[in-house]
């Protein structure tokens, strides 16, 4: 009977461990145990899109991708300014993160602006964005270090894909595009490249399985 209850009971021990990992819900995490910014996975190629700039093609195309989504990098001005976008990507469950200002070494960020920016999401999808990255892709460690105490995420591109020729993709690829006013890469262009390659979300690519987040108690 002891005999019993001790294995039912490590049954139960090995089910509370291993569920969360098979059911991937979670919230926020850090990736690495340390400050670190990550440019690349595992198991496969992931597409980030920066977006900052709004017109109707956009809201269409997030009407229309489809899975695997990429990964949906939001600036906070747009977000303010783009509701009817947000509501398709809040109803599609489009993966998203945060695109920051830029950054640098030698003229670190004031980190009150990126909290300001970090609130603008909180506020729009009520939860913490899980990604981040900035415009230039560079990361003072001051902002390393806020974000890690936040449990958010840096990303940085493998490579980064403007629209011309398929560029050859190795395993593990983190493919940064932006949409910015100044950016001429078309929607066409982008659902080719879509069709063209295989991609996954950055949780498959970084962990090996489908990762779900879900907003803190």
């Amino acid at each position: 009977m002891v005999r019993k209850t001790l294995i039912s009971l490590f049954l139960i021990v090995i089910l509370f461990i291993i569920k969360p990992i098979n059911s991937t819900m979670i919230s926020v995490f850090n990736i690495a145990d340390a400050p670190a910014v990550v440019t690349k996975g595992h198991y496969g190629t992931s597409l980030i899109v920066e977006i900052s700039f709004s017109d109707d093609t956009l809201l269409d195309w997030l009407k229309t991708v489809k899975e695997p989504y990429p990964l949906l990098l939001l600036d906070a001005a747009w977000i303010e300014r783009s509701p009817e976008h947000l509501k398709i990507i809040q109803e599609r469950k489009l993966p998203t993160g945060l695109l920051g200002p830029e950054d640098s070494v030698d003229k670190p960020i004031d980190l009150a602006v990126v909290q300001k920016d970090i609130k603008i999401y909180e506020k729009h999808f009520q939860k913490t964005p899980l990604w981040f990255a900035t415009r230039n892709h560079q990361y003072s460690q001051d902002l390393q270090n806020n974000l890690f105490q936040q449990q958010m995420n840096i990303l940085s591109p493998s490579l980064i894909w403007k629209g011309e020729k398929t560029p050859k993709l190795q395993k593990g690829d983190f493919v940064f595009m932006s949409l910015h006013q100044n950016n001429k890469v078309s929607f066409k262009e982008l659902n080719t490249f879509l069709q063209q390659n295989k991609f996954m979300s950055i949780e498959e690519n970084i962990f090996g399985y489908k990762v779900q987040t879900k907003k803190s108690p």
